[in-house]
């Protein structure tokens, strides 16, 4: 069923900031002991803008802690590579895919509790030739996709880069996320239903399993958090916006990048930075990250030379519950920070990673 058709900048850009001349790539079977020369990479980039790369061990033989999680897209110990280029340089041929061109759709699976209803936004540069990503952005409590989909500005980000936008709805009422052992537990499989949308679009739409990430506001956010951790062998990358949370992962490496403000009082601020740490571990993070102020009231901390994926926290000083860089009072909670575009700064991390087969 269609639904009616309803750039950004970048501000604080990480391929300017952070991401300037290198590409590397994670890898199992390995030497141990293979360590990227990242200390010399930070002292080097700024004076003779020269490209490092690094291969080190890969994780271990993990299972994703989710039962429908069984890995088939991807291996668990694909690699995870980091282009300092924009996402063209991972363009795959597609083979015979394509059955629904660009435009705006509703579409459902059954589950248990009944449908689940999701968007599909399809950029119209999409024309089956290649495979393109997917980007699921998933809503706060008491919201709706719809609302997601406006607040975060994602839908001509989408145009202007080329992935696919899944806003998905919520479960139980009002609409909002289950995520196991930290809020809402009302016996709502919501990843199960995240890995069946997920096959619904792949199935319909020529995408790039390698390139699957995932993003969203406050339980939204940690719902991006979640199919990170229980579904890390089908997602590459997590953005959680005002919501990250950390649940025992287990399974390959997972690019981050969160941003939460310090005067968030629906998900306070303090839940954040340990949450942030546990995911530098997993991702087998240095313990000193580089913290850097890029703007009068923001902070980033960036963890690199991981044996994983980079780990990037954006702390917003004053700010509220709310997506930095939307319009005010257009679907956050006190102030939102204009320094940063946060939609922009998620792509271009986006943009550069996709999980090798």
């Amino acid at each position: 069923m269609t639904r009616s058709n309803s750039n950004g900048d970048s501000r604080g850009s990480i391929s300017n900031q952070l991401y300037a001349q290198f590409e590397y790539e994670v890898e199992s079977g390995l030497s141990p002991g293979v360590q990227a020369p990242w200390a010399i990479i930070g002292a080097m980039r700024w004076l003779l803008g020269l490209m490092a790369m690094a291969v080190v061990s890969g994780c271990s033989d993990r299972e994703a802690a989710s039962p429908e999680n069984d890995g088939a897209d991807v291996p668990s110990h694909a690699p995870l590579i980091v282009s300092e280029t924009s996402s063209d340089v991972f363009e795959v041929p597609a083979g015979p895919c394509f059955s629904r061109g660009p435009g705006d759709y509703v579409d459902s699976i059954e589950r248990p509790e009944g449908p689940r209803s999701f968007l599909v936004h399809v950029p119209p540069s999409y024309d089956g030739r290649y495979l393109v990503p997917v980007l699921f952005n998933f809503h706060g409590q008491a919201r709706m996709a719809q609302e997601q989909e406006d607040y975060s500005g994602l839908v001509p980000l989408s145009d202007a880069r080329g992935f696919i936008l899944v806003a998905p709805e919520g479960g139980s009422y009002p609409q909002q996320w289950d995520i196991v052992g930290v809020y809402a537990e009302d016996g709502v499989d919501d990843v199960g239903t995240v890995a069946q949308i997920l096959e619904h679009v792949q199935a319909e739409f020529c995408t790039d399993p390698g390139r699957v990430f995932a993003t969203g506001i406050s339980n939204g956010g940690q719902m991006a958090a979640q199919v990170g951790c229980f579904l890390p062998d089908k997602f590459a990358g997590i953005a959680p916006v005002a919501g990250i949370v950390y649940q025992g992962c287990e399974g390959p490496p997972v690019a981050v990048i969160t941003f939460h403000g310090t005067a968030d009082y629906n998900v306070p601020y303090e839940s954040a930075p340990e949450a942030v740490i546990e995911w530098a571990r997993y991702n087998g993070c240095p313990e000193e990250p580089e913290t850097e102020r890029v703007g009068e009231k923001v902070v980033r901390i960036s963890y690199f030379g991981c044996e994983g994926a980079p780990v990037v926290f954006y702390t917003l000083e004053d700010g509220g519950h709310t997506w930095p860089g939307a319009v005010d009072e257009s679907g956050g909670i006190g102030p939102t920070n204009h320094e940063i575009d946060a939609s922009a700064l998620i792509w271009d991390l986006f943009g550069r990673i996709r999980r090798s087969p």
